[in-house]
């Protein structure tokens, strides 16, 4: 072939030598998994941390951490990172996906002919207090009261012994 002849970009098909390529798309996709999957997993695991925090076990846990970090270097901060430490190693961790990521060209959804049904457009409860209340929003309300009424709950059953004490207090 003559140099006029010869193709500017080379198809697919005529690939040898360029595995590379693919090579990289793949490590490239599997990093942006396993950097998504360490975001939800600090993610989860804070939120369980903060959850469990009213039980004894885990609050002797977290106040023998600012036992342990409050006389050294950390002092105040070793306090905030037992609670804000895991949103910033989630911001880190977001710098190195949308790093990683690049500008990728997003591909549009395909419209389906049938109504789908989506946590966060369903309309539960229409004319309360709170205006239009979608499912979603609906889940988060009755996952903050449970957490309310159990965190109460386990405070109140662990403060039962001071009972009769304030009732002395309020008898003088």
């Amino acid at each position: 072939m003559s140099a006029q002849e010869e193709p500017l970009i080379i198809s697919s098909k005529n690939q040898e030598n360029y595995d590379y390529v693919e090579k990289s798309k793949f490590l490239v996709k599997f990093t942006k998994w396993v950097l998504k999957f360490a975001m939800c997993l600090v993610f989860f695991c804070w939120v369980g941390f903060l959850f469990l925090l009213p039980s004894e076990s885990v609050s002797g846990l977290a106040e023998n951490f600012v036992e342990d970090t409050s006389g050294s270097v950390f002092w105040v901060s070793g306090t905030i990172f037992l609670y804000g430490g895991p949103i910033f190693i989630i911001a880190i961790l977001g710098v190195l996906y949308l790093r990683i990521s690049g500008e990728e060209e997003f591909q549009e959804k395909k419209r389906t002919k049938h109504a789908t049904f989506r946590l966060w457009t369903f309309p539960v409860i229409v004319d309360g207090p709170f205006g239009i209340v979608t499912a979603a929003e609906l889940i988060i309300i009755l996952i903050v009261v449970v957490y309310l009424i159990w965190a109460l709950s386990i405070y109140a059953i662990q403060n039962y012994s001071l009972i009769p004490y304030y009732e002395k207090q309020g008898k003088r």
